[in-house]
């Protein structure tokens, strides 16, 4: 007879992510900026069977509204892009492939939840990115995924085009510079019972 494995006892999973742009020493551009340019966290507790069995997914998350301006001279080479980097602390001495551990119930004989166990979906309205839509995981700490990658040909604001990374606003441009983001985390029977953490960096910068 199938039998289904026990729930002995609940672990914490804590996602913050960080939305922030690099703006110093603007070459192309007079202003790259997320707004609100701030951080959000995210946690999720693992207490039941169903969401053992089903994960545990996180709609709209948080909010990516770029804001990129030209000079008051026009630069035509003036583009952007906009990444996202994992984060697991290795300073605490967090292996390469582990949530950061916070606190760990029992004698932790098991394994620490991994990074890839966590998934993040970007989207908008205009498909601007071409991960748009799709559950993307990471692998290891610093592993960086493209939302817009850096250095493409230019693709002006206006068109709702894949990659545009001109000049544009959230606020003029809606569909194309806010970006929604999902989570979603299938954690398995076999990870430590804890609190775990891991952050993920969305940086906006210009290309040079």
């Amino acid at each position: 007879m199938h039998t289904t494995p026990p729930i002995k006892s609940l672990f914490v999973l804590v996602v913050t992510l960080l939305l922030f742009a690099i703006a110093q020493g603007q070459v192309h551009c007079g202003l790259v900026q997320i707004e609100p340019n701030s951080s959000v966290n995210a946690m999720m507790t693992f207490d039941s069977f169903s969401k053992y069995t089903g994960g545990y997914t996180i709609n709209g998350v948080a909010k990516i509204r770029v804001r990129v301006e030209d000079k008051a001279v026009i630069d035509p080479l003036c583009s952007w892009n906009l990444t996202m980097i994992v984060d697991n602390n290795p300073a605490a001495g967090t292996p390469a492939n582990e949530w950061e551990e916070l606190n760990l119930y029992g004698i932790g004989s098991g394994q620490n939840p991994l990074v890839d166990a966590l998934e993040i979906r970007i989207r908008n309205s205009c498909g601007t990115s071409p991960m748009d839509g799709i559950y993307t995981s990471f692998s290891n700490n610093m592993d960086i995924i493209d939302i817009i990658a850096p250095m493409l040909p230019v693709t002006p604001a206006g068109t709702c085009a894949i990659n545009t990374n001109g000049p544009g606003s959230y606020m003029t441009n809606y569909d194309e510079f806010n970006f929604t983001i999902d989570i979603r985390v299938k954690p398995g029977y076999d990870f430590n019972p804890g609190i775990f953490q891991l952050n993920v960096k969305f940086k906006l910068e210009e290309n040079i």
